[in-house]
C-alpha cells in the first residue's frame, strides 16, 4: 500500500454514472498503490463502487456510508486489469 496521504475526489452533487467516470478517469493519473478516497452522496456508489473496482483491478479498502447520506471510499489503485 502506497506511503503518501490519499489523493482526494469529491463527487458530491453528481449521479451514476458519474461518480464512477470521474473516478475512473481520477485513477489513471495515479500509480500503482495510489490511494483515492472519493467523497459522494449517490446511493448508488455503495453498488456501483465494489463492482467499479472488481472490474478495473482496484482494491475497495474501505466504505463508509455517514450522516447526511455521504458515503466516503478509500480504493487501491491495482495493476491494469486484463482485458476481456
Amino acid at each position: 500500500m502506497s506511503r503518501h496521504p490519499p489523493h482526494h475526489l469529491d463527487v458530491t452533487g453528481t449521479f451514476c454514472p458519474l461518480p464512477i467516470l470521474l473516478a475512473a478517469r481520477e485513477m489513471r493519473k495515479l500509480q500503482t498503490g495510489d490511494l483515492l478516497e472519493i467523497v459522494g452522496d449517490d446511493p448508488g456508489i455503495l453498488e456501483d463502487m465494489p463492482v467499479w473496482c472488481e472490474r478495473a483491478g482496484n482494491r475497495l479498502v474501505e466504505m463508509v456510508e455517514e450522516e447526511g447520506g455521504v458515503v466516503r471510499s478509500l480504493v487501491e489503485k491495482g495493476t491494469v486489469a486484463p482485458k476481456r
